[in-house]
C-alpha cells in the first residue's frame, strides 16, 4: 500500500472514531446542547493549559511561542508579518499582497505545480496564506513524521517562489472575475460601503482583493518585490504548537526563517478617526428583503472595559438566539432569521457591530426594537441573572475554541498580535471571573449612550 493511502487510511479511521465518540455522548445525554456537559464528557475537561507558553529564540535571531503538546502527533505553525498588510499597499497597486497569497503555493524555484502540490498531498501538510489589514499571515499544519518535507515545502514557498507568468494571469483572471462575483452579491456591497462610511479614503476602507484596475497594474516585478521588501525576520512572529520539543522548533524555525534579513525601515499607516455617527443611508437593490449593519463606538482588546462591555454586549445581541435582541425581533415577533451584535475590538477603530436581515415591512418595526433594546441597556443595565449567566458560559466555552493544534496555534499567534502575554491562556477564565456586574453596567452606561448607525442595501423606502 503506498503512503498516501496509508496517510488516507488513518486519516479516516481517526475521523469516524470522533464521530461515534461525538454520536455517544449526545445520544448518553440528551439532545440538549450544554458547553459544561460537553467539556465534562470529552478529553476538554483535562485542557486547563497547564503546558506553559514559552518564546523561544534561536540562534539566527527567529523568536516564536511554543506550546508543547504531545496528545498527538501533529505539529502546526500559525505566523504573521507586520507592516506588511492591505493597508501599506501603493493605492494603485491595490490586491498586491492578496495577489501574492494566492500565487505563492502555485510554484517555486525548486518545486513545479505537480511537484509541490504531490508533496503537499502525500505527506499530509495544510499550508495556506492570507493577507489582513496591517499583517501577511500563513499557516503550516503536519505530521510530526514528515517534519523534514513540511519546513522545506515552506522555505521553498516563501524565500524562492517563481511567479511564473501563466499563473499571474490566471491569479489575475481569479481575481477579477471574483470582484465581478462580489458586486453582485448584497452582503459584500453593503460590508464594503459600511468601511466607507467608517474609513472614508482611510487605507482601512479597502478591500484585501483591491479593485480590478488595480489588479491590471501588478506585475511580476511588483510581486517579487513584496517578497523582498516586507517577508523580513524582525517583522515576523509565530506560535508553534503541538508534537515538537524546543529545541526541535528551534532548529525548524531556523531552517525556514533564518536567511530572511532585517528590515531596515518602519512603516506607518496614517491616523484613522472612524466616523462612528454617519447618516443613515441605503443602498439601492432590488432585492426581496432587506439587509442591514449598524455600528457604535466599542472598546479596545487590552481596554479596561473589554470583558465588561464584552459581557453587556452578550446580553444585548451576542449570546446567540437567547440575546435580547434575537428574543424580541425572532422569538417574539418573528420579524428575522436573526440578529446579532459583536465586538471587534480592532485597536484604531474598535467597534460594537451588529446585522440583521427582513422583509421590507418588517424593517421599521425591528430598527424600534433595536433602539428599545439599545435605549435598556443605557437606562436599566444588566440583570444579575443575566450576568451570571453570560458569566458561566463564558468560563465554561472558553475551551471549546481550542478543537485541534492548529487552533492553539492561532491563538498563539493572536496573542502576540494583541499584545495579550504568554500567560493569557492560564490568565484569561480569572480575568473573566474577577468582572463584576457593576462594571458591565458602568460599560453598557459608557457605550450604549449614543445610538448605533445604520446602514442598509435593499430598502427602496429609504433614500439612496
Amino acid at each position: 500500500m503506498s503512503k498516501k493511502r496509508i496517510i488516507l487510511a488513518f486519516l479516516n479511521l481517526f475521523f469516524m472514531c470522533v464521530a461515534v465518540y461525538t454520536i455517544y455522548v449526545f445520544s448518553t445525554h440528551g439532545k440538549e446542547f450544554s458547553a459544561d456537559e460537553l467539556i465534562k464528557n470529552s478529553i476538554l475537561k483535562q485542557k486547563e493549559f497547564s503546558a506553559k507558553v514559552e518564546e523561544i529564540e534561536t540562534q539566527r535571531g527567529i523568536k516564536a511561542w511554543l506550546m508543547e503538546e504531545h496528545s498527538a502527533p501533529i505539529v502546526s505553525l500559525s505566523f504573521y508579518f507586520d507592516e506588511a498588510g492591505f493597508g501599506f499597499e501603493q493605492e494603485e497597486k491595490q490586491g498586491l499582497s492578496q495577489m501574492v497569497a494566492e500565487l505563492l503555493l502555485y510554484s517555486t524555484r525548486t518545486y513545479s505545480y505537480e511537484t509541490l502540490h504531490d508533496l503537499i498531498e502525500t505527506n499530509a501538510v495544510s499550508v495556506s496564506f492570507d493577507t489582513a489589514y496591517e499583517t501577511f499571515n500563513g499557516s503550516l499544519t503536519f505530521p510530526k513524521t514528515n517534519i523534514k518535507t513540511a519546513q522545506k515545502i515552506l522555505k521553498s514557498v516563501l524565500s524562492e517562489p517563481s511567479f511564473e507568468p501563466k499563473y499571474i494571469r490566471i491569479i489575475r483572471d481569479q481575481m477579477i472575475e471574483m470582484i465581478k462575483i462580489q458586486d453582485e452579491k448584497p452582503e459584500k456591497v453593503i460590508y464594503r460601503e459600511l468601511k466607507k462610511q467608517l474609513y472614508e479614503s482611510h487605507p482601512k476602507s479597502r478591500q484585501a482583493i483591491g479593485k480590478i484596475n488595480t489588479i491590471s497594474n501588478i506585475s511580476q516585478q511588483d510581486l517579487k518585490d513584496f517578497i523582498k521588501h516586507n517577508l523580513k525576520k524582525n517583522n515576523l512572529h509565530i506560535g508553534i504548537a503541538g508534537d515538537i520539543s524546543k529545541q526541535e522548533a528551534i532548529d525548524m524555525l531556523d531552517f525556514v526563517f533564518g536567511d530572511m534579513k532585517q528590515s531596515q525601515e518602519k512603516k506607518s499607516l496614517p491616523d484613522l478617526k472612524p466616523d462612528y455617527t454617519f447618516p443613515q443611508r441605503n443602498i439601492k437593490r432590488d432585492m426581496p428583503q432587506v439587509i442591514s449593519y449598524f455600528v457604535a463606538l466599542g472598546a479596545k482588546r487590552l481596554s479596561p472595559d473589554f470583558y465588561a462591555l464584552y459581557m453587556a454586549n452578550e446580553v444585548f445581541g451576542g449570546s446567540g438566539l437567547s440575546s435580547r435582541l434575537n428574543l424580541r425581533a425572532r422569538e417574539k415577533e418573528g420579524l428575522t432569521y436573526g440578529a446579532y451584535s459583536y465586538l471587534n475590538s480592532q485597536k484604531d477603530a474598535p467597534q460594537i457591530i451588529g446585522t440583521f436581515s427582513c422583509a421590507k415591512e418588517n424593517y421599521q418595526r425591528i430598527v424600534d426594537i433595536l433602539y428599545t433594546e439599545w435605549e435598556k441597556m443605557l437606562t436599566e443595565g444588566v440583570s444579575q441573572k443575566e450576568f451570571e449567566t453570560v458569566k458561566k458560559n463564558m468560563l465554561a466555552s472558553f475551551n471549546l475554541r481550542f478543537k485541534s493544534i492548529s487552533d492553539i496555534a492561532q491563538m498563539l499567534s493572536l496573542m502576540q498580535k494583541e499584545n495579550l502575554g504568554t500567560d493569557f491562556l492560564e490568565k484569561r477564565n480569572t480575568y473573566v471571573k474577577g468582572v463584576t456586574l457593576e462594571q458591565v453596567n458602568a460599560a453598557a452606561k459608557k457605550y450604549f449612550k449614543t445610538k448605533p448607525s445604520i446602514l442598509t442595501i435593499g430598502n427602496n423606502n429609504q433614500g439612496d
